[in-house]
């Protein structure tokens, strides 16, 4: 278990964030599983993206990256705070890697230099190539590293980057009317089956155990491209804690088109289908009831035989439950 206590001042400054570098560091950790959203990238093929375009740099500092299970570090450098407000812009983000300044990278660098990964080829040629390349200049290393990074995601992000952000907006939007309803406890435990918040600590399950310093409050980071949650911690307390968590994709992308909607209307009657078209996200019976205009009674029927047919999913929180659409009908109706 991982343990991250948060102070009363580190959950006041505890907030969402979209980030372009963040969703590509979902999709370029080594923890991933070949078994990845749709739209993503299994592991595998990430490695083979990486040695087909020579993105030597980039793949031996995912490689050492991986040295730091279960709490993650990347320089801060790499992973700037994202501003609040809009989302940046991808090149953005990536012309601030480019221009840090070198004393910062020089000193952030060492962290990674000063890893003991196990003692495998493979982990002791990345460390080669980071100090190499840190040899010819921290400047000349942030730029290569910026460029390689650049020529990633505008070969296997860019065209998704677009329905990416709409959905992580779209799931801030859910999370923040659940930490308005129920406060921040109940919000941070939506974010993960395997999140539990009491006693001024939130708890991650996991086969290893941590305890992160408190006081850093967090940002969080959700993901349609991530597979599990990922946390990143700054051991300098340079940079709020990262917490990355994943989403389902992006609703537009979910629905069926209307020739399919109005195939499964004939199915299972155009009140149920209705409601399965919102329940892209998490939903109550409440909440559906006052979308569709039906009563919570009404819903609430409904939702028992789409949750008994397979159709949708549900999960506790608190006093709530929350329906999701299924991908994977297995019953009845």
């Amino acid at each position: 278990m991982i343990t991250l206590p948060l102070s009363a001042d580190a959950l006041a400054a505890t907030r969402f964030a979209i980030s372009p570098l963040m969703h590509a560091g979902a999709v370029l950790h080594p923890c991933r599983t070949n078994a990845v959203p749709h739209g993503s990238l299994p592991s595998r093929e990430v490695t083979d993206v990486l040695q087909d375009k020579r993105l030597h740099l980039l793949a031996a500092v995912r490689k050492v990256v991986h040295t730091f299970a279960p709490v993650f570090y990347a320089p801060v450098f790499l992973t700037p705070p994202p501003p609040a407000g809009r989302p940046p812009d991808p090149h953005e983000d990536l012309h601030r890697v480019a221009t840090a300044p070198s004393h910062l990278v020089a000193r952030q660098i060492s962290r990674l230099l000063g890893a003991e990964p196990q003692r495998t080829p493979a982990a002791s040629a990345a460390l080669r190539i980071l100090r190499d390349a840190v040899d010819r200049g921290e400047r000349d290393f942030a730029d290569q590293l910026a460029c390689e990074m650049d020529a990633f995601w505008d070969g296997h992000l860019a065209r998704q980057w677009s329905a990416v952000a709409a959905h992580a907006e779209e799931d801030i939007t859910l999370r923040t009317r659940l930490l308005a309803d129920y406060g921040m406890g109940s919000a941070l435990e939506s974010l993960h089956e395997a999140f539990c918040y009491g006693d001024g600590s939130l708890r991650l399950l996991d086969r290893l155990t941590a305890e992160v310093p408190g006081g850093t409050p967090l940002v969080l980071f959700p993901s349609p491209l991530a597979h599990n949650w990922l946390l990143s911690v700054d051991p300098r307390g340079e940079r709020p804690v990262y917490l990355i968590y994943p989403t389902r994709p992006q609703a537009a992308s979910a629905r069926p088109n209307p020739e399919a909607e109005q195939a499964m209307s004939e199915v299972i009657g155009p009140t149920r289908c209705a409601l399965l078209a919102d329940l892209d996200v998490p939903r109550t019976t409440t909440q559906l009831a006052a979308l569709q205009h039906l009563s919570p009674s009404t819903v609430s029927y409904h939702l028992a035989r789409l949750h008994r047919a397979g159709l949708v999913t549900r999960a506790r929180i608190r006093n709530c439950v929350y329906y999701q659409r299924s991908h994977e009908p297995s019953g009845a109706l």
